[in-house]
């Protein structure tokens, strides 16, 4: 078998692969120990007639360069607000540029500018840090009185002043996100870990943003299990995966903490939950668990991330790390005061059987006995039901890259995400797959 070189796109070796069409992608892929998705944007490119490589089309003029989104806003009060997403950290003296070029003197403005950080690993296997740099000037008075304030005037402003909340105040909401059966390590159809990864980062962004917006006072995390892909849940894994076990999991753990990293600044109460599975249970060989319930890489990737988390409790003070009891493969936790219990679920034969498994579960008064709502992974596709005295299952999404045996087994593939929704008081709306 050949070497790859570092640079895919400039061995000729790879090139003859990528045109004889003989060869499938999954050939290439497994040959070249690189992404399904790689594979398949080369292709696309020897097609359309374009260099492989990206860096010579754009030399070539084939391929504008990427533009990375930015904004600037002013509202009826003067106030400036501008946003840009690139590799590195804006400095105030750029952003007071930029007000200058627009015909503004920045001595007017009160300033202020931050930043967040995130990965974004492109279909050219490349991994990039993008910094969201955000800027905000406002107005300064356009006049500070020279005399003093009477006393009258002082005790006329305090009777006469009324309090008008903020309407960015926290509402009395909780907002339920699964990032389910994320089995990194995993090659499928629709790639490998590089997209998994994407795939991850992209829905935790999409979920800051509803959080920031809606500002539910608490926020759950709940992993339903299957963080990783393992290598002796199948025969098949040793061969398909691109990832051995410990970077299965560290991959798992980097994805989880830059989750809760993204979430926790835009809540007052955080919790991250994570459950027993059959992709996480630790085994000595094909089929061959080992250990009791919490012998689980996804217990594991969660009681680390609980230690890690403590070490900057400024920042994640209020961020709660929960795990099943000894022996237990299921919890529960109070949000906004509805009662939500979680399971991975191949506990049941079927997704149709789960309500079979809980009135079970409620008969022998275990973790989940009293929930309103139960949340469970393992089936990989969105189903909501009710079940009992108005209680109801949600089963999410998976976020791994598909599976083919059952999409050749059924035809069927379904949406990869992970499944989110508010709930207050027992009740739950905006569902929606991220």
């Amino acid at each position: 078998m050949p070497t790859p070189k570092l640079n895919l796109d400039q061995n000729p070796e790879f090139r003859a692969d990528l045109e004889n069409p003989n060869l499938t992608n999954a050939d290439i892929v497994n040959k070249w120990h690189c992404g399904n998705g790689y594979v398949g944007d080369r292709r696309a490119r020897l097609k359309r007639g374009e260099p492989i490589d990206p860096t010579e089309a754009r030399e070539a003029g084939q391929a504008p360069p990427e533009v990375l989104p930015e904004s600037h806003s002013v509202d009826f009060e003067g106030n400036h607000t501008i946003e840009k997403v690139a590799e590195r950290i804006i400095p105030l003296s750029e952003w007071l540029d930029d007000l200058r070029k627009d015909g503004f003197d920045p001595d007017d403005f009160e300033t202020s500018h931050s930043h967040s950080v995130w990965m974004q690993h492109t279909r050219d296997q490349v991994t990039k840090v993008l910094y969201a740099n955000k800027f905000i000037a406002r107005k300064r008075p356009q006049k500070v009185r020279e005399a003093l304030v009477s006393h009258a005037e002082v005790m006329e402003a305090i009777r006469t002043f009324h309090f008008i909340p903020s309407e960015r105040a926290f509402q009395d909401a909780g907002f339920i996100l699964m990032p389910t059966d994320l089995q990194t390590g995993k090659v499928d159809i629709a790639g490998g870990t590089a997209e998994t990864a994407e795939q991850v980062l992209t829905s935790f962004s999409k979920a800051a943003e509803i959080i920031k917006e809606e500002r539910p006072r608490q926020v759950a995390m709940v992993d339903a299990g299957d963080v990783v892909e393992n290598v002796f849940n199948t025969s098949a894994q040793l061969g398909t995966n691109d990832r051995d076990l410990p970077h299965q999991v560290v991959e798992a753990m980097a994805l989880m903490q830059k989750g809760i990293q993204m979430l926790a600044p835009h809540c007052s109460d955080l919790r991250y939950a994570a459950v027993s599975s059959n992709h996480g249970a630790f085994r000595v060989g094909p089929k061959a668990p080992a250990g009791d319930a919490h012998a689980d890489y996804g217990i594991a990737v969660a009681k680390l991330l609980g230690i890690a988390l403590e070490l900057n409790p400024a920042a994640f003070g209020h961020v709660t790390v929960q795990v099943p009891k000894p022996h237990m493969e299921s919890l529960a936790f109070d949000i906004a005061g509805t009662r939500i219990g979680a399971v991975h679920s191949h506990q049941a034969s079927s997704a149709d059987k789960i309500s079979e498994w809980w009135k079970g579960q409620a008969l022998g008064r275990l973790p989940v006995a009293d929930a309103d709502f139960l949340l469970a992974g393992h089936w990989h596709s969105l189903r909501v039901q009710q079940a009992g005295d108005g209680r109801w299952i949600f089963v999410g999404p998976s976020s791994d890259r598909g599976s083919s045996w059952f999409t050749n087994l059924k035809g069927d593939q379904a949406t990869s995400g992970m499944l989110s929704f508010f709930t207050a008081d027992k009740q739950w709306w905006g569902l929606d797959i991220l």
